[in-house]
Formats: structure tokens, C-alpha cells, sequence
């Protein structure tokens, strides 16, 4: 079987950024160990090539493509016809493209055999970020992407949904036959030695808005006053929203927090692992999310989550067996919480336990390499008939 993936693939795989590539260079390392000819189509979108190349990456072929930045409307097309050219030299047996935008519609057009994973849900992030405040700029730019989104979905045959959540709300949105698939997590968290350090809290998640990061500084202040040895690792970048990461380094300030709080920036691989195997627990408390990866990792590394409560976050913990689920605004909850998973050793430990052993049937990345595999031959076979 030949694979085309489309989806952001870094040059250098212990740089990856973000939970949508994560998944990809997982999938595509899982389907290259079970003999599949993959091929990554993919765009540079930091400019480090002049023009469009194909090289062997670690016994797969990447196709990398020159990002062409023209117009929003017109660059869109332009580059979506190119990956729909690249795809039919390619000739693959399917093309499986991440998110319903450029790379689905590239996919959609090469009148090749596709699959879509949808990955995050962008009119509920629109909505959180309309409720933060936004411009008519943004306004827009957010609209034309629940248009586009849907503009993909309404021509797509099959899509894989990581999440019941994706599944729910986009049911109604596509006459698409829906796959649930859940993200793959790197082999090497489910080996991660525990070298839990007394009270630590890691946050692997951007710094801005829709992650609640300052709302989690308010729980960990509470934390703090019973705990005086706790300590906050937020990993994650802090240049998408620089005024929002402004706001949280002067409430740490404020609130004679900065020997206690470390704003780590974007890590590599290695030091997110370093990061998950030397914490107690990992904190996501954002306004939304779909399925986190970080969550998934967390799971893998046998650490116990406190998230919230919201999207499909309800489906990866299981409230008092795997970490809490909380409301995104309560911050009295989210500090008890907080406080449980470090101070009480066994609970930790059994939390831990719990969410490894079900990270291990779910996310390892032989399981859903099969389970991706599977949806393939199906959509493969389905739509062969009607092309």
C-alpha cells in the first residue's frame, strides 16, 4: 500500500510543534514500520527552501513544498492545486490529509481516493475567542475558516474523528462516513522512568488564551500557600499571543510567584519528555479543547491530569481514576485538586497506573497504526468503486 500524508512534518522530527504534527510523525514512523511506502507531502512554512524538493527522511519520502504567500484567497487555491498535482505524481493508493483546510483540499482535488482527520473544532474556538474579545480582522479571518472547513467537508467521502466530541459535532456537517481514530502517543513516553520531583505541575500547552494559562496561575497561587514547595513548568511557547503572556508574567510577579512558576518557552521532544518524567502531575485547563495530545502523553507517562472539562476532554479522563475534570473558571476546585494529586503519594501512584494502562490500549502507536490501516482499506475499497 502506498500512503501520501499531508500535514505539517518538521525537517527535524525532535522539533515537532504541536499536537496535529505530533500525530502525523507518529503515524507516518508507525505505518513505515508496518512496511507501508509512505510519502509526506508537506509545505515549508519557515522558509528554509527556495524551491519545492522530495529527500529520503529517516526511510520515508517527504515531499516538501515552497509555501507559495500570495493573497489569503488566491494563495489558498494556488497551494491546494499544488498539492493535488504533487499527489497525482505521487499516485498513492489513498491520501490522507490532517485538518479540513489546505491539505484537505489539495487531497479532495486530486480526484485520488482521500481521508480527512479533523483535529481541532474551529467554530468552538471561535467562539472562545470571540468571548476574550477580538477584531473584525479576526472576526473574519475566523469565519472564513469555519467556511472553508466546511466547504472541505461537505466534498469528503471519509473522515477520521480522534474524538466521539469531533464525531458529535461534525455528524450533522458531512454526509461523510465517520472513523474514530484516536491520536497516536510516541513509544518512548509509555518507558518514561518516573523522576517525580516533590510538587511539580507541568503545563505542555501554548501560552494564550484559549489554554486558560492565567487561570491556571490562579489555582497554582492557592496551591502555593498550603504547598510552599509546589512549583508551575509551563511548556509552551509565548510569542502567538505576546500580550496574553505579558498578563501572566506580571500576575507571577503580582503574586510573588516568580521563583516558583518557570516559563520554559517550546521545547523539543527530549526535554518535553524530561518535563513529563520529572513532574507529578500535567494541568490543561483550557476554555477548549478536542483531544489534547498533552493529555495523551501525560497518560502514557503514568500521570495523573487535572483538565478541564470541556470539548472532548471527558473522554480521555476519567474523573477520579485517571486525574479530575473541573469547570474552566472554578479555581477553588482546580487548587483542591492541584493539592490532592501532589500531597497524597498513593493516589498519585494508583492515578498514574490507571491512565497508563488505558494509554497503552488506545494511543500506543502500533494500535492505532492498525486501526488507521484498517479505516484505509475500507475507504480505499469504497471509493475505488465511484472514481
Amino acid at each position: 500500500m502506498r500512503v501520501a500524508m499531508l500535514g505539517p512534518y518538521s525537517s527535524n522530527l525532535e522539533r515537532v510543534s504541536g499536537g496535529p504534527e505530533a500525530v502525523v510523525v507518529q503515524l507516518v514512523d508507525g505505518l513505515r514500520r508496518a512496511g507501508v511506502d509512505v510519502h509526506v507531502v508537506t509545505f515549508d512554512f519557515v522558509g528554509e527552501i527556495d524551491a519545492d524538493t522530495t529527500v529520503e527522511q529517516d526511510e520515508v519520502t517527504v515531499h516538501r513544498l515552497r509555501l507559495r504567500r500570495l493573497p489569503r484567497w488566491t494563495g489558498i487555491r494556488v497551494n491546494a492545486r499544488l498539492l493535488a498535482k504533487t499527489l497525482r505524481a505521487i499516485s498513492p493508493d489513498i491520501a490522507h490529509a490532517h485538518s479540513a483546510g489546505t491539505f484537505a483540499d489539495g487531497a479532495l482535488a486530486s480526484g485520488l481516493p482521500a481521508i480527512i482527520t479533523i483535529h481541532g473544532v474551529i467554530e468552538q474556538e471561535a467562539a472562545t475567542e470571540r468571548r476574550s474579545g477580538i477584531t473584525w480582522r479576526e472576526e473574519m479571518s475566523w469565519r472564513y475558516e469555519t467556511w472553508y472547513e466546511r466547504h472541505c467537508l461537505r466534498r469528503a467521502r471519509d473522515v477520521i474523528a480522534i474524538s466521539p466530541y469531533v464525531a458529535d459535532i461534525y455528524r450533522d456537517l458531512t454526509s461523510a462516513r465517520m472513523h474514530l481514530v484516536e491520536n497516536p502517543v510516541a513509544t518512548p513516553y509509555f518507558d518514561l522512568p518516573n523522576l517525580a520531583e516533590t510538587a511539580t505541575i507541568l503545563c505542555a500547552a501554548r501560552v494564550i488564551h484559549r489554554k486558560n494559562t492565567l487561570g491556571l496561575l490562579r489555582a497554582f497561587a492557592l496551591v502555593k500557600r498550603d504547598l510552599p514547595e509546589a512549583r508551575l513548568r509551563l511548556a509552551g511557547e509565548t510569542t502567538s499571543e505576546p500580550g496574553y503572556a505579558s498578563q501572566c508574567r506580571q500576575f507571577v510577579e503580582q503574586n510573588g510567584l516568580a521563583e516558583a512558576v518557570d516559563f520554559l518557552g517550546w521545547m523539543d521532544e527530549a526535554a518535553l519528555r524530561e518535563e513529563y518524567s520529572r513532574c507529578r502531575a500535567l494541568a490543561l485547563l483550557s476554555w477548549q479543547e478536542t483531544a489534547p495530545v498533552a493529555i495523551e502523553q501525560a497518560m502514557a507517562a503514568g500521570k495523573p491530569v487535572i483538565a478541564s472539562n470541556v470539548g472532548g476532554v471527558r473522554f480521555l479522563v476519567e474523573d477520579g481514576v485517571t486525574g479530575y475534570v473541573t469547570a474552566p473558571d472554578d479555581t477553588a476546585q482546580q487548587a483542591a485538586h492541584l493539592r490532592s494529586v501532589l500531597a497524597e503519594s498513593e493516589l498519585n501512584r494508583a492515578m498514574g497506573q490507571a491512565g497508563r494502562a488505558a494509554a497503552r490500549q488506545r494511543f500506543h502507536p502500533d494500535v492505532v497504526t492498525a486501526q488507521t490501516i484498517n479505516v484505509y482499506q475500507k475507504a480505499i475499497s469504497d471509493q475505488r468503486k465511484s472514481l
